[in-house]
């Protein structure tokens, strides 16, 4: 089934489903529920009315004397036709006021109404003869066939009054019976209401896959969105769960930091060697997809391979890219005094490790726009750094990511699992191609997976050997900042800078150490991405269950 261009599969029916499994068992326990509370009410109401008698009795063409038409002692054809006839105009008789009166006070029937008694009272001709079937509903079966029978009896005195001919002979004497809700119609009555809550649950379910088709399956990357998959970075929300810098996480044995290094290292083949120097952006088509985070992490391994790497937070109208490494962000050592002229490239930037620095933005009513000003910060910028990863703002809902082109080359995309619709991700990923960007590739984030590890046991991962250090602080006559940057003047103290997370440079590539020890014949991207998530990457498994 195809929904505007997008093909709805079974398995995508049955993701829906159990995603929303929670809203299909509400509405079927509140169907179920509703049935119960009806049958109740309808019980309660049914309650001083369980008895139904029930008898017949036939119309005969006999006078007063005994004698059928003509005066003949036996009953003829026309006795038998006329009595037929008669079935309409008794039965209205018995139903009259007249006869129904004369029945309550005869038997004394304190607060019972004709109206009342004529609701409860059921005359019907039996296959159009002249036999009628006569059913009374009341309260208890003694003063049910006592009113039974004092109807038969008040219309065999009526009748011959009224119609001058005719009488009634009782067939079935009056017998009574249990009757009301319960049993096997209220069963009934609750499956009905539970099976209707169940279907409308469902139809729900499948109105919003309809509606709002969302990436539930990382094939689709490919098949629909025409990407290539860089990164599928696992749902672990006791890993993203954790407080503080995100470089305290980095030691942490976790499928995400395999992730985003598998990732980090496809990322920078995919940008090649050619270049020294590379700047690029990482957006999404929808906010709460995980872009800042992949900025972040990225960047993390891309400097684990001793690579110098500088973040930038251009999302100016939701800046959170500073809060994943300090525990505050300082206007003075941010994006802001940079553009203001208020502070220099040394003072704005932020030394987070020996190989990865940080330039925060703090939110303003004003947003930096992106004129010269910025464009020439970022070339500068560029070129003192191998990599210049820029987290922007979503390109789906954020115009002024576009502009971002004319300083970078290239753009990563975040796609949330199952967070913002297919059209919507297709609408962004033409207004990139429009604008003559170079996807690199995609990440998918907050995969959800049917054998993911619900303890703390990790993957075997080899450890960083680090030597015991002092909290890190802005080196300013380290050795290896001497050979990356220029000394500082000899007159100029260097300017303290906000306080880090105590992490010492990296005394070896780690990257290669994970590569020369898990995947030393890894001849292609899929190969080291395959090796390091212990996953095939050209064959993904369908998460949906």
């Amino acid at each position: 089934m195809r929904n505007g261009g997008i093909q709805i599969r079974v398995s995508d029916m049955l993701f829906i489903l159990k995603k929303r499994w929670k809203t299909i068992a509400g509405l079927t326990l509140l169907g179920l529920v509703f049935g119960f509370l009806l049958s109740g009410m309808t019980y309660v109401q049914t309650s001083f009315q369980t008895f139904e008698v029930k008898g017949s009795f036939a119309i005969v063409t006999q006078n007063e004397q005994g004698r059928y038409l003509g005066g003949n002692t036996a009953a003829t054809n026309n006795d038998y036709h006329l009595a037929e006839d008669m079935a309409d105009a008794v039965r209205y008789i018995l139903m009259s006021d007249k006869v129904l009166s004369q029945v309550i006070n005869d038997q004394a029937l304190l607060g019972v109404t004709v109206g009342q008694l004529r609701s409860n009272l059921t005359i019907t001709q039996y296959k159009d003869t002249q036999i009628l079937e006569m059913a009374l509903t009341w309260r208890t079966p003694a003063e049910g066939l006592e009113i039974w029978n004092a109807l038969l009896a008040t219309g065999v005195k009526e009748i011959p009054s009224v119609l001058m001919l005719g009488t009634l002979t009782p067939i079935n004497q009056a017998q009574a019976s249990q009757v009301g809700v319960g049993g096997s119609s209220s069963l009934q009555l609750w499956v009905l209401l539970a099976l209707l809550g169940f279907a409308v649950g469902v139809a729900i379910a499948m109105m919003e896959l309809l509606v709002h088709p969302t990436l539930n399956n990382v094939r689709d990357v490919e098949n629909v969105l025409g990407l290539e998959t860089i990164g599928v970075i696992p749902q672990d929300n006791r890993f993203f769960r954790k407080h503080g810098s995100i470089l305290a996480m980095e030691g942490v044995n976790s499928e995400v930091v395999q992730s985003y290094s598998a990732a980090a290292y496809i990322l920078r083949n995919r940008l090649g060697t050619k270049d020294k120097h590379h700047c690029f952006f990482v957006t999404s088509a929808d906010k709460r997809e995980g872009k800042t985070s992949a900025a972040a992490n990225l960047a993390v391994q891309l400097s684990d391979m001793e690579h110098r790497t500088l973040l930038i937070d251009f999302n100016t109208r939701n800046p959170g890219l500073g809060t994943l490494f300090l525990t505050e962000v300082d206007y003075a050592h941010s994006l802001n005094a940079l553009y203001r002229g208020e502070a220099t490239m040394d003072e704005a930037i932020t030394t987070l490790t020996g190989y990865l620095d940080l330039l925060p933005t703090v939110l303003e009513h004003s947003t930096i726009p992106m004129d010269s000003t910025v464009e020439e910060l970022f070339r500068q910028l560029t070129e003192k750094y191998e990599y210049v990863i820029i987290d922007a703002g979503p390109v789906g809902q954020v115009s002024d990511t576009l502009s971002l082109t004319r300083v970078a080359r290239a753009v990563l995309f975040v796609v949330g699992y199952d967070t913002a619709t297919i059209p919507d991700i297709q609408a962004s990923l033409e207004k990139l191609d429009k604008s003559g960007t170079r996807v690199v590739g995609c990440i998918v984030n907050g995969v959800t997976r049917g054998k993911a590890r619900r303890d703390d046991t990790p993957r075997p991962r080899p450890k960083k050997v680090t030597p015991a250090a002092e909290p890190f602080t802005r080196p300013a006559e380290t050795e290896l900042v001497d050979e990356l940057r220029p000394a500082a003047p000899a007159a100029e103290a260097p300017e303290a800078k906000p306080s880090a997370v105590p992490v010492p440079p990296k005394p070896r590539n780690v990257m290669d150490d994970l590569i020369d020890s898990s995947v030393p014949k890894a001849r292609t991207d899929d190969d080291v991405m395959s090796a390091l998530l212990g996953m095939d990457t050209a064959d993904n498994t369908d998460t949906r269950g």
